[in-house]
């Protein structure tokens, strides 16, 4: 029932970024769930959004420095990747979008980062 919830999750996010008033350019999708990160990046290409997934080998020094550099304005990330995400924003100038699909509401170290749009589970209920 919990992949299900995932899944249906997936497709309300992607459905989101489309809305939004600046759509992304580059969604990066770290997730531990190798099925949820296939599903985002369905959906992804279901709406016409270029997407990429974090592969375990990734360096994250390197992944952060190619995010950083790179057109990508919008991140999806749970919680077991938030040493990466952090080490990403910290390297990253322009504004990002930032979805963490695990939380209900935004945590406290996100205020820390005020130049970045978090998004979490209130936003899409």
């Amino acid at each position: 029932m919990q992949r299900c919830k995932e899944f249906k999750q997936a497709t309300t996010w992607i459905n989101l970024l489309t809305k939004l008033e600046k759509q992304p350019r580059l969604v990066g999708i770290l997730q531990s769930s190798t099925s949820l990160a296939k599903q985002l990046i369905s959906c992804c290409q279901n709406q016409n959004l270029m997407s990429f997934c974090k592969t375990k080998e990734a360096e994250q020094q390197l992944m952060a420095e190619t995010i950083a550099v790179s057109a990508c304005d919008t991140l999806i990330c749970d919680r077991q990747h938030y040493n990466d995400l952090i080490y990403i924003l910290s390297l990253r100038h322009q504004p990002m979008t930032v979805i963490l699909n695990q939380e209900n509401y935004m945590p406290d170290w996100c205020w820390q980062l005020p130049q970045h749009q978090f998004l979490c589970q209130q936003d899409i209920i």
